[in-house]
């Protein structure tokens, strides 16, 4: 019974383990797409936005805002 307990915790441990990498990859991915899609791309005035303007050198790239614990989830009902 022992032996059957860290068996399944490890294979537990691997499918979270899998299903956060598959999380990163879809990131990675859609990180990639939204700068192909963007490469030539123009602006309303019809001006060509390169990748090397200010205006994409402001832009940060990817920012992850995490609430743990629920710190604000009642904030609302003041």
């Amino acid at each position: 019974m022992s032996a059957l307990k860290w068996l399944l915790m490890t294979v537990g441990a691997a499918l979270f383990g899998s299903a956060g990498a598959l999380v990163g990859y879809d990131i990675y991915l859609a990180e990639q797409l939204r700068r192909l899609l963007s490469r030539n791309r123009t602006d309303e005035s019809g001006a060509d936005l390169k990748a090397g303007t200010s205006r994409n050198r402001r832009r940060n790239g990817f920012t992850l805002k995490i609430n743990f614990l629920g710190g604000s989830a009642g904030q609302g009902l003041r």
